[in-house]
């Protein structure tokens, strides 16, 4: 399918570029490929794979889930308080593992040590 010059925000190039990446791109969804991409979706298969699998953009599949009410964006992490931040200090300063704080917490390493970066913990010793 040839992209339409006058409607077109593409170059033939780009459009010719994208369509051998994604050899589906800019094509409408058959009942096949919704199936497809309903059951991925069901199975927790992650937006590259299913874009790999089904030759469409994963911006393409995102707003397809979106439109069948399948996507489910990240929720927003939750506010670190005060009192968190006491913990977090108290805890590093004590030596507790990473481990235990991500457990505490419940967040993820890459959280537990964004925060004491934050909070310009002293991380590794100075030599």
């Amino acid at each position: 399918m040839v992209p339409n010059r006058s409607t077109c925000f593409l170059s033939q190039e780009d459009f010719d570029a994208l369509r051998a990446k994604y050899p589906k791109f800019n094509e409408s969804w058959n009942k096949d490929d919704l199936e497809t991409l309903k059951q991925m979706a069901a199975d927790g298969v992650p937006t590259e794979t299913m874009s790999e699998q089904l030759g469409r953009t994963p911006k393409a599949i995102r707003l397809k889930l979106k439109s069948l009410g399948l996507w489910a964006s990240k929720p927003a992490p939750k506010p670190w308080t005060a009192k968190d931040n006491a913990v977090l200090i108290e805890m590093y300063a004590a030596g507790e593992s990473f481990e235990d704080m991500v457990a505490h917490f419940d967040r993820s390493l890459k959280a537990i040590v964004s925060r004491l970066v934050r909070l310009r913990v002293q991380l590794f010793p100075v030599q």
